[in-house]
């Protein structure tokens, strides 16, 4: 009886587990975390499995320590960016912002207003002895998958093993969740040398400085109801981009809304309706098919075409296009083929909007707002889809943010196709597409428009009133941050709130403006 209460409770010591009162237990330690995490993070792990678990530990550095940790620090991160040999090194600025930060704790900790703690974390693993290390390799890769780094440590090291099975470790115990709250994961902070202000983070105070032209994809995408700040938001942060990235600005404006920026900005406005133009003009960066699909798409918002008018008109534009002929060619292909399509277009041509294809296209560079405020509704979808094509043939020298409002008018099955190619060719002409619209799920209906969200490095998101399960999926929203959209973003009267995406980091970003900035913005002196 004696002796098997002994065999019970004693220790069989494996290389990576070990035996306890007849149960395998192992560890992995976790050496460092992904930039973000979310609420799922820790059930996508773990979840209620009584053979997986998590520790974590927090308790104070002596301050002697501390000194030495700081110290050590601060040498190794300067000597990284007086190495000549890795100037160019993509960390360097990563290096700078980490000395500051460096910089800030030492004063912090040598005044006594702050103390270091000292965070650590481990999974463990208990089952059967035959189980515990399929069950541990798993973890581990799930962990990789989600940017976890984690140490498997071979309990044959007496050390960590006595720490782990005497209880020795030192320090206060918590829950993950409770955890999370005192220290996020998430940094709470983006910094782009050269960026632009953007606001503060809602969690951390935090500053965000954002350069869009350091992502693979510069498009942006501002969402939310009337009324609840994102025409403002864009506003402001461009006016603060035209400062600090000294951008080429362009604005298709459907309702008039942006014409006291443009002005304050010497932004010089112009109105469509009174152009002459050849939308036929071939496009010189788009192949013979993409020119087609583009003029197609433009015909099709005008006139009411069947799908033998559209084969007709794709074969008389391909053959043009081909052999660079001019209108008359075109004309005279249509009217051989079927009169009847003629007949459909022919007011393009030779009747109330002949002034689309006999004029010259205007020169549209430098900082231009395209005020489309008079165009008749069923009309917008044709004129913002032209001025989309009439600014993308313009050739710059700077980087070009085009500003697009009303976005959904351009999400219409004939039109979006030729929006989603355009996005794409952005990136080579050095122009960052910024999208507004009243709500994510306007973009969220097909293939193509989807497409241009996944095309959008960064995205904003004020108030929405209804969140469809697309979005939940779209932005792995959680209960508390679905809820954030219905009620807590937008404008409350003194500043702003949204939901904040770019690559690798997210949050709740609060933007405000001051006087000076506001009267810029609205040309209305702020009392």
């Amino acid at each position: 009886m004696n002796s098997s209460k002994e065999e019970s409770q004693s220790v069989i010591q494996k290389e990576w587990y070990f035996i306890k009162n007849g149960s395998a237990h192992s560890f992995l330690f976790a050496r460092d975390f992904p930039f973000e995490t979310d609420s799922k993070f820790k059930s996508r792990v773990a979840g209620e499995s009584e053979k997986v678990g998590q520790i974590i530990r927090i308790h104070p550095v002596e301050d002697d320590v501390a000194w030495q940790i700081i110290t050590r620090e601060f040498g190794r991160r300067s000597l990284r960016l007086i190495d000549h040999e890795k100037i160019n090194d993509r960390n360097v600025e990563s290096n700078k912002l980490t000395i500051r930060n460096i910089q800030n704790l030492k004063e912090e900790v040598a005044s006594g207003r702050s103390k270091l703690l000292k965070y650590s974390s481990a999974y463990f693993i208990q089952g059967e002895s035959g189980g515990v290390l399929p069950t541990k390799k798993e973890l581990l890769l799930l962990l990789r998958k989600i940017g976890v780094r984690a140490e498997n440590k071979r309990f044959t090291d007496a050390k960590v093993r006595n720490k782990i099975i005497d209880g020795q470790l030192e320090g206060v115990y918590l829950d993950p969740s409770s955890a999370s709250h005192l220290i996020p994961i998430n940094h709470g902070y983006l910094f782009h040398e050269g960026g632009t202000f953007y606001g503060t983070c809602e969690i951390s105070n935090a500053p965000v400085f954002l350069d869009r032209s350091v992502f693979p994809s510069s498009h942006q995408l501002v969402l939310g109801m009337t009324g609840f700040g994102k025409s403002f938001f864009v506003k402001a942060t461009m006016v603060r981009e035209k400062v600090t990235r000294r951008v080429n600005l362009k604005i298709i404006d459907p309702l008039g809304e942006y014409g006291s920026v443009a002005g304050s900005l010497g932004v010089q406005s112009i109105d469509l309706l009174n152009q002459e133009m050849n939308m036929f003009e071939r496009v010189e960066f788009l192949s013979v098919k993409e020119n087609v699909d583009r003029t197609l798409a433009l015909l099709l918002t005008l006139f009411d075409l069947n799908n033998e008018d559209s084969g007709v008109l794709d074969t008389g534009l391909t053959k043009m296009y081909e052999h660079n002929e001019n209108l008359e060619f075109l004309k005279d292909f249509i009217k051989r083929q079927t009169p009847d399509t003629y007949n459909k277009i022919s007011p393009i041509f030779e009747g109330s909007l002949k002034k689309f294809c006999t004029g010259k296209n205007p020169n549209l560079a430098g900082d231009l707002r395209i005020s489309l405020k008079n165009v008749p509704k069923k009309l917008l979808s044709f004129y913002m889809l032209l001025s989309l094509d009439l600014l993308m043939r313009s050739e710059e020298q700077m980087p070009v943010n085009l500003v697009i409002d009303e976005a959904h008018y351009l999400l219409q099955e004939n039109v979006v196709v030729s929006v989603e190619r355009y996005i794409r060719h952005a990136r080579h002409g050095n122009v960052s597409m910024i999208f507004i619209s009243q709500s994510a799920n306007d973009f969220l209906k097909n293939g193509p428009s989807v497409t241009i969200m996944e095309n959008c490095s960064i995205h904003i998101l004020f108030r929405h009133q209804i969140i469809t399960d697309e979005m939940i999926k779209f932005y792995s929203l959680d209960e508390s941050l679905s809820d954030f959209l219905r009620s807590g973003a937008g404008f409350n009267g003194k500043f702003s709130t949204a939901l904040f995406f770019t690559p690798g980091f997210r949050t709740i970003l609060r933007f405000q403006s001051n006087k000076a900035e506001m009267e810029r913005i609205d040309g209305i002196p702020q009392g």
